[in-house]
């Protein structure tokens, strides 16, 4: 529904009703308390009993332009319970109500206009999906994060920005655990087809690292300990770009990453508490062709591992991909099916993701490497069928045979073979804005899980997804 006059109010929205099926894959072992939370050793491939469920989706959108220069948009979403880490409610409520709340995913407001010498300028705040470059490093847009951002466009082709986020707040009469991000970003348009940027992001805090825990032995429950360090200072380079050449679509990314962690355990012995030094890269690298009809897509990436669990060299690839507090179900798939989102991944050393202890999912590329191959075709014009395969592997395994060394007495070889996965989707056009989809996925795990967790993590992880997409 689109409003007339001065002020132009669109109305929309879309509900998701999904069946869901995951076999061999265990348990996440914590709960969604932030101060009470479970040791995490879920997410292993082992033979479990399978998982069904029906789930329903809903978001509904107002966007609200105010003339030609301002403008706010709300997003509200499902959420099971009072969970702010959830977007759907699960059936089975007998003639009751659906346990499930609507909460804010998005809700901003923005404002444009010449300013800065005369040139386009705007500035946007609120709470919003934040990515940066091909989403290697940071892909906050599940649930989004509350950010200041202000750019200006000098010319045409060249858009600069610098923003600032709350990434967490806590107790607002104490500065120690506030957690903030600040960017900056450049892109610029080589012709129509073709862009390149870079972009910058440091996260500082004076006591918050986000990982870092304290252990209950007798129970096993973990809690965030604040300060967990001195100070921190991390930061990241990204260089990125995409585009079309000669009919070929291409997209890439790197990123560095530097800065430090002091006193790590926020003791005055610097030998017992030092500084962790981040040293992390990523690289990734996509291809597509149009072999009319099937489009045939190629990609690479691999992030940095830790060979040494216990030395002061943070060398993995850090990410921020998202919270791990959350189910299989919840998260949505970065590239793979079910390694990373549903399966634990190869990263030991998650210093700045979100959950305490480290996530052992949404860990983007940390520590892996992968291979793929995939294509798209449209038997007819209202289906479109995609299938694609992934080798996968760890990038380095010296940090896991620190830590099976250091929990067995035994120096053990850890094979750096994670497995490989193959995922199929597709996507029938029912009516208009009305689609049907069936998603389906087979991860089968390498050596690597067996050698570090237990010899029956091994067993082949399966998923399918079925469901009805209405946009309106």
């Amino acid at each position: 529904m689109v409003s007339k006059g001065a002020a132009k109010i669109t109305l929309g929205g879309k509900i998701i009703v999904r069946g869901w099926y995951f076999d061999n894959i265990s348990s996440q072992g914590y709960g969604l308390n932030d101060d009470d939370v479970a040791v995490n050793t879920g997410g292993l491939p082992v033979k479990t009993g399978s998982l069904a469920a029906y789930s329903t989706n809903a978001y509904l959108t107002v966007d609200a332009k105010i003339g030609d220069n301002v403008q706010g948009f709300m997003e509200l979403e499902t959420s099971g319970g009072e969970s702010n880490k959830s977007g759907v409610y699960f059936w089975g409520t007998y003639d009751t109500k659906p346990n499930t709340e609507m909460k804010f995913r998005q809700l901003w407001l923005q404002y444009t206009g010449s300013g800065l010498l005369g040139a386009p300028a705007g500035i946007k705040a609120g709470h919003m999906p934040i990515v940066l470059g091909e989403m290697q490093f940071l892909r906050n847009d599940r649930f989004g994060d509350d950010a200041i951002l202000a750019w200006v466009d000098p010319m045409k082709e060249l858009h600069l920005l610098i923003g600032t986020t709350k990434l967490n707040e806590g107790d607002i009469t104490e500065s120690k655990d506030d957690l903030n991000g600040y960017v900056a970003l450049m892109t610029y348009m080589l012709d129509k087809d073709n862009t390149i940027g870079i972009n910058y992001l440091l996260a500082h805090s004076d006591g918050n690292l986000p990982s870092f825990y304290a252990l209950d032995f007798d129970t096993d429950i973990i809690s965030p300990v604040i300060p967990g360090c001195d100070t921190l200072n991390f930061q990241n380079v990204g260089v990125h770009g995409n585009g079309k050449i000669a009919g070929v679509t291409y997209a890439a990314e790197v990123d560095f990453q530097f800065g430090k962690a002091e006193a790590v355990g926020f003791a005055d012995d610097a030998d017992t508490n030092p500084d962790a030094k981040f040293k992390g890269w990523g690289v990734f690298a996509k291809l597509g062709y149009m072999l009319d009809p099937v489009n045939i897509r190629a990609s690479f990436a691999m992030g940095s591992g830790d060979d040494d669990a216990y030395d002061n060299d943070i060398e993995e690839f850090q990410t921020l991909q998202g919270t791990d507090a959350t189910s299989s179900i919840t998260i949505f798939p970065h590239y793979t099916m079910l390694y990373e989102r549903a399966v634990r991944t190869a990263a030991v050393s998650a210093i700045v993701s979100t959950y305490p202890g480290g996530n052992i999912r949404s860990t983007g590329i940390a520590n892996t490497t992968y291979y793929n191959l995939g294509f798209d075709v449209s038997p007819i014009k209202e289906v479109t069928v995609s299938l694609d395969g992934f080798l996968l592997f760890a990038t380095e395994t010296g940090a896991w045979k620190d830590i099976v060394e250091n929990e067995t007495g035994e120096r053990v070889s850890v094979d750096d073979s994670l497995g490989w996965e193959i995922d199929a989707k597709m996507n029938w056009k029912l009516a208009k804005n009305l689609t049907y989809f069936v998603e389906a996925g087979m991860f089968k795990p390498g050596d690597f899980y067996k050698d570090i967790f237990e010899s029956g993590a091994d067993e082949t992880a399966t998923t399918a997804v079925h469901g009805l997409l209405l946009t309106f």
